[in-house]
């Protein structure tokens, strides 16, 4: 320094130590209130930046906000949960801007040929994230690096190979189902009525046991199943199931609890759980299997599979009842009108116009359809019911 400067200098340190300071102590606090200065700054700039996770937790708070899951109550959820576990430990730091086709591999890649299912969620989230982070100025690189129809497809091409199949639910071969309705119809158990409801209404184990009796009008032998319970969330879509005189039969000969609105409810008198109405078919399974060596199983996906397959709920009450309703055995391929058993199935028409030209419900033909396959599911029963 210069003369001046350390004339200056030698000022101020006799004007600290006149003063009672030391200058040293305060040379140590100018030097640690200029990291802090610093050190702030630094913490401001990384606030600015737009990492994925908080990109990805503001698109979903967007979502929630506009009520795009008010069809599904646990949507939100299980968005949450599928990003925290799948995603957010591979690129969830990472700033927006930056992240590259590589990393978005490293998130698919563990998961895309065990569980494609979720795989296929995470892609889709993954995506859609980009697409609102682009539309809203938070990422100024105008590409979408989750596009599978990019570099990504072609990265993720090797893994296409191998990718394990979807495979059906294992389902009760028809012309064993009779018995199997008597063998379940034996039982008292509110389980063992949710499972042979579910399969006499051809229906989803969810709607089953969340059913409630405000969805029912027995007069009419009629079953609304409401939006939160169905599968597809589409809004004004029709999910009447119409009862047949075994269904109603069923519903006549249920206690009603007054302290649950459950149709089916558990000991505790809250809804079943997914596996309720599975672990009751394992036990009958597990019975015949004593019995005669081969148990409830699926003869075709058991081969297919070089595995016992046991049967389940879902394909039983869904894909058994298909499988009849087109039997040419039975005559059914020409007794029954093959788009009114897909109603039955609440499939929506899979045309161009979703159907918004057809409209018509085939009620008639949906109502003899299950009374035929209820008639059919208790042939093998002493007692059959009589409704008119």
């Amino acid at each position: 320094m210069s003369v001046s400067q350390a004339r200056r200098a030698a000022f101020d340190t006799w004007e600290l130590i006149n003063h009672g300071k030391s200058p040293i102590e305060e040379r140590r606090k100018e030097k640690l209130e200029k990291q802090l200065v610093i050190e702030q700054a630094r913490k401001d700039a990384l606030s600015q930046v737009q990492t994925f996770e908080k990109v990805a937790l503001e698109w979903v708070d967007d979502r929630a906000l506009h009520g795009y899951w008010s069809q599904d109550i646990k949507g939100e959820k299980k968005t949450r949960q599928i990003l925290a576990r799948h995603v957010f430990p591979k690129i969830g730091k990472e700033n927006i801007e930056t992240i590259t086709l590589e990393k978005i591999r490293e998130c698919l890649e563990p998961i895309w040929q065990t569980i494609p299912s979720t795989a296929k969620k995470v892609k889709s989230y993954i995506q859609k994230i980009f697409q609102w982070a682009i539309a809203l100025g938070k990422r100024e690189n105008r590409e979408n690096p989750a596009l599978m129809d990019g570099a990504l497809g072609i990265l993720m091409e090797p893994l296409q190979k191998n990718k394990k199949e979807k495979q059906n639910h294992a389902a009760s071969p028809v012309g064993l189902l009779p018995r199997l309705m008597s063998e379940i119809h034996s039982y008292d158990s509110m389980s063992a009525k949710a499972c042979e409801f579910a399969i006499l209404t051809a229906c989803r184990s969810k709607a089953v046991r969340l059913a409630e009796w405000s969805e029912f009008d027995l007069e009419k032998g009629i079953w609304q199943i409401p939006v939160e319970h169905d599968k597809i969330k589409v809004p004004n879509r029709d999910r009447t199931i119409f009862l047949s005189a075994q269904a109603l039969a069923l519903l006549e000969g249920l206690v009603r609890f007054s302290e649950s609105p459950y149709i089916f409810p558990s000991s505790q008198g809250s809804h079943f759980s997914d596996t309720a109405l599975t672990m009751f078919l394992r036990g009958l399974h597990e019975k015949k299997l004593a019995e005669d060596g081969i148990g409830w199983i699926d003869p075709q996906k058991s081969q297919k599979l070089n595995r016992p397959c046991t049967i389940t709920v879902h394909g039983t009450a869904r894909a058994t009842f298909r499988t009849w309703a087109k039997d040419d055995e039975l005559g059914n391929n020409r007794k029954f009108d093959q788009e009114a058993v897909e109603l039955c199935l609440l499939h929506s028409k899979n045309d161009a116009y979703n159907g918004a030209y057809d409209r018509a419900k085939l009620e008639k033909e949906r109502r003899f359809i299950m009374d035929c396959w209820g008639k059919y599911c208790h042939s093998q029963l002493k007692k059959q019911p009589q409704f008119p």
